[in-house]
């Protein structure tokens, strides 16, 4: 921040429908202010500065940015060539891992800034509407928002350019106004399918519940009469452990014989009686979940709502970095009120959602791309190797975890094994004796990539943190090696470093790329969600091909250039992209795309 652009300073108070939320209609602006450098303007003040600089460079600083973005968005300022500093994302880069209060009030304080007035606080969080509070006071309220928020910003800028965190904060700036372009979008069900599926699990549920109750003989199939199903209907033997008398059963506080779904699920079934209730609990538990939390939650948006829903992008919640989703709650004709988030949605259901006419849904992921960026990391000789020759992963842990050669893996087996296959990668070392038979085994051959990662325990043993390659730094104070060696927090130790390069830093610049790509070549490409490691798009048919172009240039030639220059990472193993559409999402066939940096 050089002074070269000026630095606009904003905060909007808005009616509070759904958290004054700028995709609900209903919302309106009540209040605004502007701080231009250091002069402060409210109302149509404020309105002229926000015309005037619309569509100039301009640093706009807010707290919690993408909000405000939102609703700069629906008025129709034009804020393509505006760098965004928010202050609650810089904060949250400050932080690393450390679980700080992020909110405006908070951070104030902690920087010695002092605290908001209480009573309008004490309105809002009674339900009341701003538009309904007295006007000077809000105007107060709005003023003394933008007056800390410039001051913490000038306060950040200073303590992350100390700190070498410059470099991450710049990828958050880029990243923030393509989310809050991405998250009006929403994405559509198909109704047809929806209520297909609805049904399946309505009369699925039904049946197994009818079995079950069969079994239960009129038992209640929870409390005390599960427990009398369980232990003396169904003979199974409670789990045991070892106390001051010896060998002794595990029960509650109370002295009570345990149904609780982590003791159910681990008690061992030897009867067919007990390995039926077994089977039809488990799929029970499966159905009704699926049904309850998500195919219901889509039948009704689909009655009500014709299909479409949106949801949250969050970027201050996961100690990784990398983004995490929740839904924008939806309040039904029935009363209820629901919301279901994009990102962990179980991959069954991508079919539900349908591309309108002319679109299809295109998804694009990171190939492999925890375990290339750990291999890239640990500069990894044999991970480059079995990139660049296709060695398949999957079968190697399947042929260690069946003591077979890799020729004679099945693909059930192969199937099978997935689940291990990056488990040591993540510090993972328990398991029974084969699963650590694989964990040794692959530790000795991505030895590179293991040797870095207990690097890092040892750094963090010796000092309590870790700056990762990109300059994050991540903290574990309490961090100690135990009698037998082990050091505590390994698997996070393990984890931070890789996850947050591949998914908060690498997919992030990915998709900025593609996002003002597909506008510069002016193709009429919308992205709706981005996952993880990947992201989807609505795409016309006819510009597919171009748009895959563009995706390979993005994910690869683009990102490699900004982990270079930006960064000063050099990709040691190659990244990769897989791509395929359809006109539901998850649907085609796959085309996977890899090749070094230059």
């Amino acid at each position: 921040m050089d002074g070269r652009w000026p630095v606009l300073t904003l905060d909007f108070e808005t009616t509070n429908r759904e958290k004054g939320d700028a995709r609900e209609p209903e919302n309106r602006i009540v209040a605004v202010c502007v701080m231009l450098n250091d002069l402060t303007l409210t109302g149509r003040e404020a309105e002229i500065q926000l015309e005037f600089y619309s569509g100039k460079p301009v640093v706009l600083v807010a707290h919690n940015a993408k909000f405000d973005l939102a609703w700069l968005n629906r008025q129709g300022y034009d804020t393509t060539h505006w760098l965004v500093w928010d202050t609650m994302v810089a904060e949250f880069v400050i932080a690393g891992n450390r679980r700080w209060d992020l909110d405006l009030d908070s951070v104030a304080q902690r920087y010695g800034l002092g605290s908001k007035g209480r009573l309008i606080d004490r309105l809002m969080k009674g339900g009341v509407c701003p538009s309904e509070m007295p006007e000077h006071m809000l105007l107060e309220r709005v003023t003394w928002d933008v007056n800390k928020t410039y001051k913490l910003f000038q306060r950040q800028v200073q303590i992350i350019g100390d700190s070498g965190l410059d470099r991450v904060m710049f990828t958050r700036c880029i990243f923030t106004p393509v989310l809050a372009a991405i998250e009006p979008e929403g994405m559509t069900l198909d109704p047809e399918r929806v209520a297909v599926e609805y049904e399946r699990l309505l009369l699925r549920r039904a049946e197994l519940l009818s079995e079950l109750s069969t079994i239960a003989k009129g038992k209640k199939l929870k409390g005390p009469q599960l427990a009398e199903l369980v232990y003396d209907d169904l003979g199974f033997e409670e789990l045991m452990r070892y106390g001051r008398n010896g060998k002794e059963p595990i029960r509650t506080a109370k002295g009570k014989r345990k149904t609780d779904k982590d003791t159910l699920d681990k008690l061992k079934a030897s009867t067919p009686e007990q390995k039926r209730f077994v089977e039809l609990r488990k799929e029970y538990g499966k159905v009704d979940a699926a049904l309850t939390k998500s195919v219901e939650f889509f039948q009704w948006v689909c009655e009500e709502r014709g299909g479409n829903f949106v949801a949250n992008f969050n970027q201050t919640r996961v100690a990784t970095h990398r983004l995490s989703s929740s839904g924008k709650s939806i309040t039904f004709k029935n009363g209820k009120k629901r919301a279901v988030q994009f990102q962990n949605l179980p991959r069954v259901y991508k079919r539900l959602f349908m591309a309108p006419e002319g679109y299809v849904y295109a998804e694009a992921d990171g190939t492999q791309l925890e375990w290339r960026v750990g291999g890239s990391l640990g500069r990894d000789e044999q991970v480059l190797a079995d990139v660049l020759s296709g060695h398949d992963v999957h079968k190697f842990t399947a042929s260690v975890l069946e003591r077979i050669p890799m020729e004679s893996v099945t693909k059930g087996q192969r199937q099978k094994a997935k689940p291990n296959t990056f488990k040591p990668q993540y510090g993972g070392r328990k398991g029974t004796k084969r699963e650590m038979e694989y964990y040794e085994a692959f530790r000795k051959r991505y030895a590179g990539m293991n040797a870095e990662q207990e690097r890092w325990c040892h750094e963090v043993l010796a000092t309590g943190r870790l700056r990762t390659a990109t300059g994050l730094i991540f903290y574990w104070p309490d961090t100690r090696m135990t009698n037998d060696g082990y050091i505590t927090n390994s698997p996070s130790i393990y984890d931070y470093p890789v996850q947050s390069l591949a998914t908060a830093e690498i997919i992030p610049v990915s998709v900025v790329y593609l996002f003002w790509h597909c506008k510069a070549e002016g193709l009429n490409a919308r992205l709706v969600n981005t996952v993880h490691d990947s992201t989807a798009a609505l795409v016309p048919e006819s510009n597919l091909d171009q748009y895959w172009k563009l995706v390979v240039e993005c994910f690869l030639d683009r990102t490699y250039e900004y982990m270079d220059v930006v960064y000063g990472i050099k990709m040691f193993v190659p990244l990769g992209v897989s791509y395929k559409a359809g006109k539901y999402w998850g649907d085609g066939e796959e085309t996977t795309v890899s090749y070094p940096a230059p």
